[in-house]
């Protein structure tokens, strides 16, 4: 039997769950297999399906098993180098790490030095050699699975940070626009016309309008009613002064008047002041949440409790509109599409909870975080 040499290639689709235990991972997985040796490849596929593998097909030719690979879109394609037709499976494995972004492990019995150099070219997990053990062989796959596992992560983290980022800045420029125009058109207004009737007084002196002073008065009542709008709608000073749950009754009815749906906040009296990083995550999760009830959920009710479980927080805010899918939604928030979840999951991380979104077309839907009690002054 002349040499046969492998690669193991990682499908970027196949995503596990990270508390997914060794045995479900395997019936999950779908190899395809890529040998020209008739009896190596039966014998690679009788050890897979052993260690409880499934294998998707066999296949002797490269050309072939680019098309295998991206119909099927398996979890690992094992690949034989030396394949009967033009393509040797180096190239194969090239155009499928190009195509798929399927990374490489090589299993060999021994390779010339060209032969690695261009093998290099896949970017390979690594190399196992010839002859191999059927623990060997299961130990490489665990840590290929292992090791896409994390880089899936790695890439949604990194894309979904991209798309935060940027709407960081976009959300930055955008208020700094919306408080610009504010004083200019507000406040900007208010003190020119201060400014005019004061000029007036002192070019008139005793001989100004009784009622100058009055309008003086007024103009500055109002100027400062609009910075104290302004204040609040940056940061509503009660939720600093009274507390987390005074802030949420307040958001509750304040979003209530502008759309109209009825909302009942529940809370324990009891509740001590949590620490800050905590009141904030909170107050901008229910914010995020009831603006988009708003937009698109079409809700009569909305629910909205805060509570304590032994040494953690319980959040959570449920609407009876029209609801909508989960999956669509986290393949949404996956790719940046939703940054209203990305900044609530973000928020959630950054206090060390846990925000678990369920709804259902025409159930409404339910927003529940969990994170540590942390008082204030409390040290971590």
């Amino acid at each position: 039997m002349q040499n046969a040499r492998f690669a193991i290639c990682l499908a970027p689709t196949c995503i596990f769950d990270p508390v997914m235990n060794t045995a479900t991972a395997k019936r999950l997985a779908k190899i395809l297999i890529v040998e020209d040796e008739v009896i190596v490849a039966r014998d690679i596929a009788q050890q897979l399906q052993g260690l409880g593998y499934t294998v998707t097909g066999i296949t002797a030719q490269g050309e072939q098993a680019i098309d295998l690979a991206t119909q099927q879109k398996p979890d690992l394609v094992l690949m034989d180098i030396q394949l009967g037709g033009v393509m040797d499976g180096i190239a194969a494995a090239q155009i499928i790490r190009t195509q798929c972004a399927i990374p490489v492990i090589f299993l060999t019995a021994f390779a010339a030095d060209d032969v690695l150099d261009r093998a290099k070219l896949t970017e390979p997990f690594g190399y196992i050699l010839k002859p191999f053990t059927e623990r060997e062989l299961s130990t490489v796959l665990a840590m290929a699975l292992y090791k896409h596992q994390a880089e899936a992560r790695l890439l949604t983290t990194t894309r979904q940070l991209k798309a935060l980022s940027m709407r960081v800045l976009q959300v930055q420029e955008q208020e700094r626009r919306r408080v610009a125009v504010e004083l200019h058109d507000e406040l900007g207004q208010a003190l020119t016309a201060i400014k005019i009737n004061l000029q007036l007084g002192e070019r008139f002196k005793d001989k100004a309008p009784a009622d100058l002073y009055d309008e003086n008065l007024r103009i500055v009542e109002d100027a400062l009613q609009q910075v104290r709008t302004l204040a609040t709608a940056l940061r509503p000073s009660m939720l600093d002064d009274l507390g987390l749950a005074p802030a949420l009754k307040w958001l509750a009815e304040q979003s209530a008047s502008r759309s109209g749906f009825e909302v009942k906040f529940h809370h324990e009296r009891s509740l001590d002041r949590l620490s800050s990083e905590t009141e904030t995550a909170c107050f901008r999760i229910v914010q995020e949440a009831l603006t988009n009830i708003s937009r698109h959920a079409q809700a009569q009710h909305v629910d909205i409790s805060l509570r304590r479980e032994a040494n953690h927080m319980v959040l959570l805010v449920a609407d009876d509109g029209c609801g909508f899918d989960p999956p669509a939604m986290r393949e949404r928030a996956a790719t940046g599409a939703s940054l209203g979840v990305l900044g609530m999951q973000e928020r959630a991380t950054l206090v060390g909870g846990q925000l678990d979104i369920r709804s259902e077309p025409g159930q409404g839907s339910t927003v529940e975080l969990r994170c540590p009690w942390r008082i204030q002054g409390a040290t971590t």
